[in-house]
């Protein structure tokens, strides 16, 4: 008993010697110790008082949500920070003092490069340097307008511009026209939307080099409206309303075509459709060969009186016989025909949404005694107008609203 009394005047002085110079540290101890019993009753009302403390405070958040699952509540979601952005491993010079971060990579070029082809960037950089001075490194913010795919092309046509001296491929050039669009280097813009032009003809008499429509036509309609080269609007469109759902599944969220400029594509479809279905769908019963008065008796001033019996035949003149093998057959006949050349040869069903091609199939077709040759030549110019006349509603049809 005396060595136990011993131990706790000991331990007190540690206590008081631990209170003294560091603070409460009873947790450094040991020995805590023993509680009496009236101490035993505190510590027991106040582990009460938590313990119920506890239990409405999780009754409460249960009440919140009683879905939920006890585990999911102290299950704490890992943070998910964004991807560190990462040097390009080509273009990151080690004297560069421009530094632009595209998709999450880095590229750092010489700031007098940028000035040198862009007048607007170079209006807007510091002006310490020109005199000698050395320059900071900037950041230059493009995000949004600018991919560093394109940034990149730009960086390796700069670097070996002789590798495009022959050809570029389409892709490439795009991304050289966005790049030298969005940075505003533009003595090279110029000439490498002239590259595309040609590739893209908007003049209807080389717009039949392509028979089949271009899958790249939704990439160049994006590009077209991004970079305000409206000569390349008319030629994506037309190809693009020749295809099903318009080809709009090639394009990726950033370059996608707006809402309106769809329903321009609707609109362009149906009207080309219309206009094929109003050609080539049966031949019009209502036409009348050009040969058919002159082979007809005259008095001079017009086509020959029928007789008044319906029944009789009109009268021909003497030197009519000549005449008369040049002249068209009966609409039965022509009719006839039109289904045997057109729709048995697929061209209807072919060109349905392609009217200028489609116009243009008819023209070659090896045409029958059925049509006289005077009206044939006439049907082909009408069909040369008509084709002019589609090419210029299909450019209405772009600015509608």
């Amino acid at each position: 008993m005396a060595q136990r009394e011993d131990d706790d005047v000991a331990h007190k002085r540690a206590v008081q010697q631990c209170q003294t110079s560091q603070g409460t540290c009873l947790s450094a101890l040991s020995r805590p110790p023993r509680p009496s019993s009236s101490e035993n009753s505190d510590i027991a009302s106040v582990f009460t008082d938590v313990t119920c403390d506890s239990l409405k405070t999780t009754k409460f958040k249960r009440q919140l949500t009683p879905d939920s699952d006890p585990t999911d509540i102290q299950v704490k979601r890992p943070r998910v920070d964004k991807p560190a952005l990462r040097k390009h491993e080509r273009f990151w010079l080690a004297d560069g003092n421009a530094v632009i971060e595209l998709d999450g990579i880095r590229f750092r070029v010489h700031q007098s490069w940028i000035a040198k082809h862009s007048k607007r960037i170079a209006a807007i950089l510091p002006d310490k340097g020109k005199q000698g001075g050395r320059l900071e490194e900037i950041t230059l913010d493009f995000s949004g307008a600018l991919k560093a795919i394109d940034l990149e092309a730009l960086l390796l046509f700069y670097e070996n511009p002789g590798d495009y001296r022959d050809y570029i491929e389409t892709p490439t050039l795009m991304s050289l026209i966005r790049a030298a669009t969005m940075l505003g280097f533009d003595s090279d813009r110029v000439w490498l939307v002239r590259e595309l032009e040609a590739l893209w003809p908007s003049n209807l008499g080389e717009l039949f080099v392509n028979p089949q429509p271009r899958i790249d036509a939704p990439e160049v309609a994006a590009l077209a409206r991004t970079c305000d080269i409206d000569a390349l609007l008319k030629p994506a469109f037309y190809d693009m309303a020749r295809v099903p759902g318009f080809g709009l599944n090639r394009l990726d969220e950033s370059g996608q075509i707006s809402r309106a400029d769809v329903l321009r594509l609707v609109r362009m479809r149906e009207y080309l459709s219309g206009m094929w279905s109003q050609v080539a769908a049966h031949e019009d019963p209502t036409f009348v060969c050009q040969n058919f008065g002159d082979a007809l008796c005259s008095n001079g001033e017009g086509p020959a009186s029928m007789s008044e019996n319906t029944e009789e035949k009109p009268a021909l003149c003497p030197t009519a016989s000549a005449s008369m093998v040049n002249k068209c057959l009966s609409a039965t006949a022509r009719c006839d025909a039109w289904v045997r050349l057109v729709h048995h040869s697929d061209i209807f069903a072919r060109y349905r949404y392609d009217p200028l091609r489609g116009l243009a199939a008819l023209t070659n077709i090896a045409w029958t005694d059925d049509w006289c040759k005077d009206c044939q030549e006439k049907r082909k110019a009408d069909w040369g107008i008509m084709q002019r006349s589609i090419w210029e509603k299909v450019g209405d049809y772009l600015w509608e609203i």
